[in-house]
C-alpha cells in the first residue's frame, strides 16, 4: 500500500504539469469577406498552419472569420495576415494577393 502511495504521490504533480494550460498562447480573430467555400477553409487552414507558433486554426465559412492560436514568440498577427494574403484571401484590413487569389480554384474565386 505504501508503494501505491508513493507511486501516486509521484506520478500526481506530473499530471498537472501535462495538463497545465500554455498561458503564452494568443487568439487572434481575422476577418475575411472573401471566404466562400469548404475548399477556401481548407487553403487558409493549409497556409497558417505553416506558420512556426500556430496551434490551431477555426476557420468560420458563415462568419467569414478566422481564428488562430498562436505562440506570440514564435509569430504575429501581421505575420497571420500576410500568410492569408498569400494564400489570395483577404485578412482584416489587408487585401488578397492577385496573384493568389486568380490561381485558386474556381469555386473560391468567382465572387
Amino acid at each position: 500500500m505504501k508503494q501505491i502511495f508513493s507511486i501516486v504521490v509521484f506520478l500526481l504533480p506530473l499530471l498537472f504539469v501535462s495538463c497545465k494550460k500554455d498561458e503564452n498562447l494568443h487568439t487572434a480573430l481575422i476577418k475575411s469577406r472573401t471566404i466562400v467555400c469548404d475548399q477556401c477553409v481548407e487553403t487558409i487552414k493549409k497556409a497558417v498552419y505553416t506558420l512556426e507558433g500556430v496551434k490551431d486554426v477555426n476557420v468560420d465559412l458563415e462568419a467569414k472569420t478566422i481564428e488562430v492560436k498562436y505562440l506570440p514568440l514564435q509569430t504575429n498577427i501581421e505575420t497571420i495576415e500576410i500568410t492569408i494574403t498569400r494564400a489570395g484571401y483577404d485578412a482584416n484590413a489587408r487585401k488578397r494577393d492577385q496573384e493568389a487569389y486568380e490561381n485558386l480554384p474556381d469555386c473560391c474565386n468567382n465572387h
